[in-house]
């Protein structure tokens, strides 16, 4: 806050800063100065101006209006007495007085108010002294954000015997008191709060909860500012039914080359009472992410993931993982971590990664899981024949372990050669041949898991050939429809056919191991064809300022924008050499993909597969999406980050034979400037039941300087009942997790 302060007082110096007199007109580089006064005066021998009598004066935004304004020419100090108001976009200031030394920039204000509404802060103090640079001393001061008329009014506020604006916009307060509509509530000796923009460091409101599994739950962060590249927040968990822990959570970005974030937590659970196999006493957690670019064309990267035990990302229902949703946590089947390189040159690129995975199913053994250590890949084109054939290659060793069970080495190597092709302005496509050959040597033939066909057949060395052919061609045609309706001039409607050709030969592959999908290419002779439709809407948008008329200027036109209204996909399958369905069918089921955007704001989606063997539909998606158009009111930007706008989501989601049958919602309903609610609901039509919902609420203080969030979280697997309560005094913390 105070650095703005800095600039207001500066403006009202530089009003004065003429040689000649006040009405003498600024270079032409800056606003002229305008001054209206009922009198003015000047004092040859104090060599002093003197506006008095309801003054007024004027620079560019910058205003300020006094009874009277001195300017002492030799000193350069202004003196402002009566009534001073000094307004421009940076905020306001109101006081009885202000004197100011135009030279080194000190001065004060007596009986002053500064509200800044960038940053929401007003502060008021019986005497504001300004030093050098930009350190103010503040007596018998009080600051707030809340938006009301007087301090005696405010929702809360800190007043202080002094308070001290270090050079870094830090705000040492003195012998504070907090308090709630000028009622004192909490002594502070000391304390420090941000009264800027940046980032400073203490302790956060703590989180509330309640479960019916964990009992009551608090969550206490403190937040640590270690300097412009780099913070941390560590928050102290507390569940008077289940465990106490703590969660770590750093934060760096010290270049624009690398930055990162990763997260550490430690539970102790012995409240809940002896350890069992999958919830051990000691749990604990690590992830996070880290992106580095070393040289322009060499980048390093991390993504880590790991968990104490299976049952851990189901039971803690803290953010253990930046970026994934607490359902999609609880669901996971496994964990797993990358550490890797990549380089890259003009048409190639060498990749050289180490991966980890953790089974969380508690039916499997670890052991059986294979790590990938290390697994290294080389890609790279070459064009030939005028540019007309395309060469590339792609190399893949990679290294698999585990405990238990088959493992050992893979070398693949597949060299490629690809012809696109035009014809005229009629088709176009590619034909492709990508031959492969891939080695095996097995370090440990034994069965373990998953089991393999002909387990007894696994030897050291095996070699596997095979070819892939894949071949596309397609054209395109487009009409487009002057319509003239309202906004929408012209609708553009695009049809896209396209077919699609992929053989390959029957190999035997048996006495392969089976590590993942690259070591079961089964034959194909699949064809695929389908088409797809889009329709495209020019729309008239708002005209452009009008300019004066000239002679031989063209009239001003409306300025348009192209949107997508509609696409449609159907697409179909057909292998004459083997079954493709599990009703023994050679063709496949239709599939059908649509999306409507008749308005900005208005979504529609539809997904579903035909079985023609079974005349039936195997699966099928539908979805609407509908956001309230209207912009929100124009606030400060604290306020900003905390709103939401109206938005409605609704899905319906069945697969055949009643495999699922599901209803998923979410819902954001902004009642008004002060309250806005969400739900996020699962039903599962098979059962008949919910088996998720999320209620929440915001409420902001008419006042603006406050919130409170409140959730209500029903979970199944585990079954268990939540409740949540963050409070934020908006400025002096940061706001926790919640359903918006």
């Amino acid at each position: 806050m105070m650095p703005h302060l800095r600039c207001l007082l500066l403006f009202v110096v530089v009003f004065f800063v003429s040689g000649q007199g006040w009405a003498q007109t600024s270079p032409a580089e800056d606003d002229p100065l305008r001054v209206k006064a009922d009198s003015l005066t000047y004092e040859e021998k104090t060599n002093t101006v003197t506006a008095t009598g309801n003054v007024v004066v004027t620079k560019g935004e910058t205003t300020v209006n006094a009874d009277s304004i001195g300017v002492n020419r030799a000193t350069n100090e202004v003196s402002a007495q009566g009534n001073v108001i000094v307004q421009d976009p940076q905020g306001e200031i109101k006081a009885d007085a202000l004197h100011l030394n135009m030279e080194d920039e000190t001065g004060e204000i007596t009986n002053g108010t500064v509200r800044l509404p960038r940053n929401q802060y007003v502060l008021t103090g019986k005497m504001l002294q300004k030093s050098y640079g930009q350190s103010y001393h503040i007596e018998d001061g009080a600051f707030t954000t809340c938006n009301c008329e007087s301090f005696p009014k405010a929702d809360w506020s800190i007043s202080a015997k002094t308070v001290d604006v270090t050079l870094r916009g830090k705000g040492e307060v003195y012998g504070g008191v907090f308090r709630v509509r000028d009622i004192p509530l909490m002594y502070l000796p000391y304390g420090v709060v941000p009264v800027n923009n940046e980032r400073q460091s203490g302790f956060l409101f703590p989180h509330y909860g309640f479960s019916s599994k964990r009992g009551f739950q608090w969550e206490q962060p403190f937040y640590w500012a270690i300097n412009k590249s780099n913070d941390v927040t560590v928050t102290a968990d507390f569940e008077t039914a289940a465990r106490v822990g703590v969660l770590g959570e750093y934060r760096y970005a010290p270049s624009e080359n690398t930055e990162g974030q990763f997260l550490a937590s430690y539970f102790n659970e012995q409240i809940r009472g002896p350890a069992t196999t999958s919830t051990p006493i000691d749990r604990w957690s690590v992830t996070g992410t880290h992106r580095q670019r070393l040289t322009d064309d060499f980048r390093f990267y991390s993504d880590l993931f790991f968990v104490s035990d299976d049952l851990f990302l189901r039971e803690i229902n803290l953010p253990i993982y930046p970026g994934i949703s607490d359902w999609d946590l609880r669901s996971r089947r496994f964990t797993d971590s990358h550490v890797g390189g990549v380089k890259s040159w003009n048409n190639a690129l060498f990749r050289g990664e180490a991966s980890y995975y953790q089974d969380l199913n508690q039916q499997n053994d670890q052991d059986f899981a294979f790590q990938v250590l290390p697994r290294m890949q080389f890609q790279g084109q070459h064009r030939l024949w005028q540019d007309r054939i395309e060469a590339g290659v792609a190399l893949e060793g990679a290294n698999f372990y585990r405990n238990q069970g088959y493992a050992g080495q893979r070398l693949d190597l597949a060299p490629s050669a690809t012809l696109p092709f035009h014809v005229g302005d009629y088709a176009f496509g590619s034909f492709k041949v990508t031959g492969r050959e891939t080695a095996y040597f097995l370090s440990s033939e034994t069965q373990g898991q998953p089991p393999l066909p002909q387990p007894d057949r696994l030897r050291g060395n095996r070699t596997r050939e095979t070819v892939q052919v894949d071949a596309q061609i397609g054209t395109r045609f487009s009409r487009v429809f002057d319509l003239q309706w309202g906004r929408l001039l012209k609708v553009q409607h695009v049809v896209e056919p396209e077919v699609g050709y992929l053989y390959v030969p029957f190999v035997e592959q048996d006495d392969l191991p089976l590590y993942d999908s690259l070591d079961r290419i089964n034959k194909r002779n699949l064809f695929v064809y389908g088409v797809s439709n889009r329709f495209l809407g020019k729309f008239s948008t708002a005209p452009s300022p009008e300019t004066p008329a000239t002679e031989g200027a063209a009239p001003s036109q409306p300025t348009t924008e192209i949107r997508e209204l509609a696409r449609v996909n159907v697409s179909h399958a057909y292998d004459p050499s083997r079954e493709i369905t599990s009703s023994g069918d050679h063709f496949s089921g239709v599939d059908i993909a649509a999306r409507l955007t008749p308005l900005p704001y208005a979504t529609l989606t539809f997904d579903s597969t035909y079985d023609l063997g079974s005349g039936d539909v195997s699966t099928t998606r539908v979805g609407a999406f509908l956001r309230d158009p209207r912009p929100l009111p124009a606030t400060s930007p604290l306020m900003q980050n905390l709103q939401r706008s109206t938005t409605i989501g609704v899905s319906y989601r069945t697969i055949s034979d009643r495999l699922l049958k599901e209803i998923d919602s979410s819902v954001i309903f902004r009642f008004n400037e002060r309250v806005t609610t969400a739900y996020i609901g699962r039903y599962d039509l098979n059962a008949g039941e919910f088996i998720g919902n999320r209620y929440f609420v915001r409420y902001f203080s008419p006042q603006q300087c406050w919130f409170v969030d409140i959730g209500l979280i029903d979970k199944v697997n585990p079954r268990e009942f939540e409740f949540r309560l963050i409070f934020s005094l908006i400025g002096l913390s940061s706001f926790g997790r919640t359903g918006f």
